[in-house]
């Protein structure tokens, strides 16, 4: 599941992601869908949809930890609606050089049966009550994606993400492909916490009043996607957490599941090292996971386009 997004309360990644959720779906939605959804839908009022320029390519979120002379740990940041064409070159050399693949889900598929479960309102009003007249239009921006009764029952953050998938670039989501490609240079794959944590954390920070509020402000929600592609491709970590790193949402969606991570990261960094992808809000700020490795007393060196050293 990275963190939030732009201005009000957004641009979440918790991460950053949910795989395969429900069927309906179908394929990794990550979290980060929240950023953008929040961020708009926290706003005062609404947001100018200002045009973004491109931006020059900058340093890569990717990060070398390691301790002495031990094994590698490389930290990438991912954004969920990007593909790996935007994936600087730097990191695929990192993980061509790992040995081992990790990522906030791995890519094993869980159990679809058990995720729609996770994604319903089990009893009380369902969102179409809750929404009021609003309810109107979520269904039918939603009519082609998810069934009506089904959509009922859906719990705020599922209809969010949804929502998201309207605007968002249609792309197989970077994280998946760069699994994709562990796989296939024999690379094992594996995972840094369960879909049911990143549903909790989803489940504990997105309201009824976000869902309102970001489908009240959709017509931005594509200029939130362009302002964030630009700021991942210039590497301006300043800019990504504005948008990712929200105060209301930090600390369940990103800063908490970092400490958790933590001795799985050091593990790695005393038993042969990997590849390490999460969403880019994870990495960003004092207690971003480069920081918190860089306090535990290990080397963290920001890595430059084009030179990764083993």
């Amino acid at each position: 599941m990275a963190e939030g997004h732009g201005r009000g309360m957004p641009w979440h990644p918790v991460g950053r992601v949910v795989r395969a959720i429900a069927g309906a779906v179908g394929v990794v939605a990550v979290v980060a869908a929240l950023v953008v959804l929040l961020a708009a839908g926290c706003a005062a009022k609404r947001p100018a949809c200002a045009i973004v320029a491109p931006a020059a390519p900058g340093p890569p979120l990717l990060w070398r930890v390691q301790r002495d002379a031990g094994p590698i740990v490389w930290l990438y940041g991912t954004i969920h609606d990007a593909s790996i064409d935007a994936v600087p070159g730097a990191a695929l050399a990192a993980l061509a050089a790992s040995t081992r693949f990790v990522s906030e889900l791995g890519d094993v598929e869980p159990d679809r049966e058990r995720l729609r479960e996770l994604t319903r309102i089990p009893s009380g009003p369902g969102i179409d009550h809750q929404l009021g007249d609003d309810w109107w239009d979520l269904r039918d921006l939603l009519r082609d994606v998810i069934r009506e009764d089904d959509l009922r029952r859906a719990r705020p953050w599922y209809a969010l993400i949804l929502l998201d998938r309207r605007s968002a670039p249609r792309v197989v989501a970077m994280d998946a492909s760069l699994g994709a490609r562990a796989r296939a240079f024999a690379l094992p794959v594996e995972a840094l916490e369960r879909v049911e944590d990143q549903i909790a954390a989803l489940d504990a920070v997105v309201s009824i009043d976000n869902l309102r509020a970001a489908l009240r402000e959709r017509a931005t929600m594509p200029c939130q996607h362009a302002a964030l592609h630009a700021a991942y491709k210039a590497g301006d970590l300043a800019s990504l957490a504005g948008m990712l790193v929200l105060p209301r949402t930090a600390e369940t969606v990103l800063y908490a599941r970092n400490r958790r991570w933590l001795p799985v990261i050091e593990r790695y960094l005393a038993e042969g090292g990997a590849f390490v992808a999460v969403g880019a809000g994870h990495l960003l700020g004092e207690q971003g996971l480069p920081a918190l490795l860089a306090r535990a007393g290990y080397t963290v060196e920001r890595a430059a386009e084009h030179r990764v050293t083993r």
